[in-house]
């Protein structure tokens, strides 16, 4: 039988979301519905965006691009947004390496345990979350207490709106997506290797290193960049964890529209912003083929 027929070459030549479609049993109308949820968000992601460049480029204020740069209260925002999104990341994905093996590996209860876990900061709202580590984090709160009886706190716990308070809030924000790129990457190694590899001497740290670190990297790596990206506009955590003390560009960008009302320095700042996020994904991609690692993730 030929393989290079008519019905080969129309199958090769169709778009991969397409192909994914009819291998499931979907034709073209269910494939062309599917397109919808697409168009959607497409527009829903570039409305916004129109409105924020027309306001950036409008003359309602004396702002421009380059007296926003050379503000040194958004440079400041800039880097402190770029450090605490960086070291967020590096949290994160040891974390989440340590907390996907865990779960990999546990059986039953434990599992169960973990799982929930996990599941519980995804039902439970952001706001919910944020807002509890606000009350745990008062001077007189539940954790200065805790410090209190272990002696190691002598007076008030000053910790809410610092970088530390911040940095905390926001590892657990992002860790769940970390801890699912990677888990969803060990699942599926092929348990005949580890066997293979015990089997022929190899200690658990070398078959970690030298068997599964190289197949869960995609994983590792792909949920590093969602986890950069995400914390790099991030707003809630850090406005209330690390308060006027610790402005981050999604903070700053809230305050000059809902305290200064410049909303044309606002957009000009989302604007930089943006054109930072997508140059580093760019370079991410150039670096280390990202496209690639979400398919394989």
């Amino acid at each position: 039988m030929s393989l290079t027929g008519p019905g080969a070459a129309a199958q090769a030549a169709a778009p991969p979301a397409l192909t994914r479609a009819r291998r499931f049993g979907l034709g073209r109308g269910a494939s062309a519905l599917l397109a919808v949820p697409l168009v959607f968000l497409a527009g829903c992601l570039a409305v916004p965006l129109f409105f924020v460049l027309r306001t950036a480029f409008s003359n309602d204020s004396d702002a421009t691009f380059a007296s926003t740069l050379r503000d040194p209260l958004f440079r400041a925002a800039l880097l402190r947004t770029i450090t605490m999104a960086a070291t967020v990341t590096v949290i994160c994905v040891v974390l989440g390496l340590v907390f996907a093996l865990a779960l990999s590996m546990t059986r039953g209860a434990v599992k169960a345990v973990l799982g929930a876990g996990l599941a519980a900061t995804f039902v439970i709202s952001l706001m919910v979350r944020t807002y509890g580590w606000v009350i745990l984090m008062q001077p007189k709160g539940l954790l200065a207490d805790v410090l209190h009886a272990l002696h190691f706190l002598d007076g008030p716990l000053d910790l809410l709106q610092t970088a530390p308070a911040m940095y905390i809030g926001m590892v657990h924000v992002m860790l769940p997506y970390s801890v699912l790129l990677t888990y969803s990457v060990i699942q599926g190694l092929d348990p005949n290797q580890l066997k293979a590899a015990r089997g022929m001497g190899a200690s658990g740290l070398l078959t970690f290193r030298r068997v599964v670190l190289p197949q869960i990297m995609p994983g590792i790596a792909a949920g590093a960049i969602l986890v950069f990206m995400i914390s790099l506009s991030f707003y809630v955590t850090p406005a209330f964890l690390g308060g006027p003390r610790q402005l981050t560009m999604g903070t700053l960008i809230g305050r000059e529209m809902s305290e200064v009302f410049d909303f044309k320095s606002a957009a000009i700042m989302g604007t930089i912003l943006l054109a930072v996020v997508g140059a580093l994904y760019l370079l991410a991609e150039r670096v280390f083929r990202i496209s690639e690692m979400w398919e394989n993730a």
